[in-house]
């Protein structure tokens, strides 16, 4: 089967906390998310990945034993198609459902001209067939929304969703403590991470802000979190040793990329600088990471853009 259908894998990886992961390898099936499916009082999704997910989650949801038409809350990390691209469908489904999200990114997601941008500048990276891939996005209804910002917490009943603004890989990211299992979902503010390989996915993409990329990953450290729910990836118990290596390796990312761009390096040479840093802790070599789909176009480019901003190139 072509690489971006898949099936969903479902497994209860924390205390009610249940994983849907495009099944397969995690950079085979990238840019699928991993959705969770948290259950309590009130349940939620956390993540609701591209559109042409959503029949695995409803079908998810439907084995788990539990109505998809009881959802309170669809709660996207960020605005970006492979975790909020399937929000609006969602969401039109279901009538009572509400749409958790920072205020400027609700402000985004409500808005059919910016959506339609963001589909235009989504095939630019991964070609003109991306909504036939991955599907389309819809506007949300602004009455829709609950509007969080650093600090608020989502009770879902006897456990509650602490907000953590992190803003980096996009400036409007949020990442959620579990109040019951101190497990941190953190979207795409540590990049992803494939425990079968070992493998780290960094956290710049166009878009991204470097800098602001290490600070946030410095701040979700003071958390001290138990567990990890990535979304391009699973569920890990190393979240200390993988927050710091993040911490360790966006930082000479950022350094590697900067010093290679400001010296005229071609854009490949790059790439194999950096793949060269994340081979350092993996299984797969520079080379097999450097094959993983869209890794040049989007971590070089997104430092390309980023220091272009910022003039430092």
């Amino acid at each position: 089967m072509d690489w971006y259908i898949t099936m969903a894998l479902i497994s209860e990886v924390a205390d009610k906390i249940y994983e849907i992961k495009p099944d397969g390898k995690g950079h085979q099936v990238f840019p699928l998310c991993t959705v969770y499916f948290v259950v309590d009082n009130r349940t939620a999704l956390v993540e609701v990945g591209s559109s042409v997910q959503i029949p695995d989650i409803l079908d998810a949801v439907r084995r788990l034993g539990y109505s998809i038409k009881e959802l309170s809350y669809i709660i996207p990390t960020h605005v970006h198609s492979d975790h909020a691209g399937g929000a609006g469908h969602l969401a039109e489904q279901l009538p009572r459902v509400r749409v958790v999200a920072h205020p400027k990114a609700a402000r985004l997601l409500a808005d059919a001209a910016i959506i339609e941008r963001m589909l235009q500048n989504r095939k630019l990276v991964f070609g003109d067939d991306a909504d036939e891939r991955f599907g389309g996005m819809l506007a949300i209804a602004e009455e829709r929304f609950v509007l969080v910002e650093d600090g608020a917490r989502i009770d879902l009943g006897e456990r509650n969703l602490e907000v953590i603004h992190t803003p980096g890989h996009d400036p409007n990211h949020l990442c959620f403590m579990d109040s019951k299992t101190r497990g941190l979902f953190c979207g795409d503010a540590l990049g992803g991470y494939f425990s079968e390989t070992k493998c780290r996915m960094p956290a710049c993409v166009p878009g991204s802000d470097p800098e602001l990329i290490v600070t946030s990953i410095d701040n979700v450290r003071q958390f001290n979190p138990a567990l990890l729910f990535f979304s391009h990836g699973g569920t890990t118990a190393e979240a200390s040793r993988i927050i710091q290596a993040a911490l360790t390796d966006e930082t000479q990312f950022a350094d590697t990329a900067l010093k290679a761009m400001q010296a005229g390096e071609k854009q490949e040479k790059i790439a194999h600088r950096l793949a060269g840093i994340l081979a350092k802790e993996s299984v797969l070599t520079a080379e097999d990471i450097l094959a993983f789909p869209y890794f040049t176009t989007l971590t070089v480019e997104g430092y390309r853009q980023s220091f272009k901003r910022k003039n430092l190139i």
